[in-house]
């Protein structure tokens, strides 16, 4: 079973392909590695010194004096390096989260959304994944009600994923369950507040509960993480017209 990430951006896609497509979903943190290296000397004592003084030739018939071990104790020590940090899945998403914010060429933009998408689809148990999938084929069929049911039951598993959550929200907004869409996508960005295409799905989900104010909001959100959304201003003054009015 296919368990790609969805293809940017999520609600655009969905629409497209509903019911004849399949859901498909839309820098590494270089961990900071931290070297240290520390020597403690410790003065030498007695026994230390005769160990490292000179030998002299033993007097014939007389046995060889005995070479004291060295001290440990006073024995140089350096302490292992410590392990380099290894970012989180959690911190690279946001790394990469901070690049699209930041991306000025649109070629870019979109290859950094579909790897945040690869990053998000990680955190995704493999039980998730297979319900992931199972969705993705029901949608195809146009079959948006057990589609849900399937995100459903993996959400059970991982209540506070945001992906998962927001796939339940883009598929709660084609079953015209806009309550249920805003509901997901409000836990999805709790915990992923820095996910575009949640922004997006919301700012789309409100503007059809006739909610202007909060769909520019929220569209705002979006350009503000990821500036190079397709259509971006086009669509930011479509809104603020519906929410403050056309201006004379």
């Amino acid at each position: 079973m296919s368990t790609a990430p969805l293809r940017h951006p999520v609600f655009h896609a969905l629409k497209r392909e509903a019911p004849s497509g399949g859901l498909k979903p839309p820098a590494f943190r270089l961990g900071a590695f931290f070297m240290a290296a520390a020597c403690l000397f410790y003065s030498a004592g007695p026994a230390a010194m005769a160990a490292t003084a000179p030998a002299h030739k033993p007097v014939q018939g007389q046995p060889h004096a005995a070479i004291p071990a060295p001290d440990s104790k006073n024995s140089l020590h350096v302490p292992p390096p410590p392990k380099p940090h290894s970012p989180s899945l959690k911190e690279k998403l946001e790394q990469t989260e901070q690049a699209i914010a930041s991306e000025q060429d649109d070629q870019k933009a979109h290859s950094l959304m579909k790897k945040a998408d690869t990053l998000r689809l990680y955190s995704v148990k493999n039980s998730g994944r297979i319900l992931l999938s199972e969705a993705q084929a029901e949608l195809k069929q146009g079959h948006t009600g057990d589609a849900e049911k399937d995100l459903s039951a993996a959400l059970t598993l991982q209540p506070d994923n945001a992906f998962l959550r927001r796939q339940r929200a883009a598929v709660r907004f084609l079953g015209n369950d806009l309550t249920g869409a805003v509901q997901d996508l409000q836990v999805a960005l709790v915990h992923d507040p820095g996910d575009a295409q949640s922004w997006d799905i919301l700012a789309h989900t409100q503007e059809h509960l006739h909610h202007p104010h909060q769909a520019l909001h929220a569209y705002t959100e979006a350009l503000t993480h990821a500036p190079l959304l397709p259509d971006g201003q086009k669509r930011y003054r479509q809104l603020e017209q519906q929410a403050n009015g056309i201006p004379d």
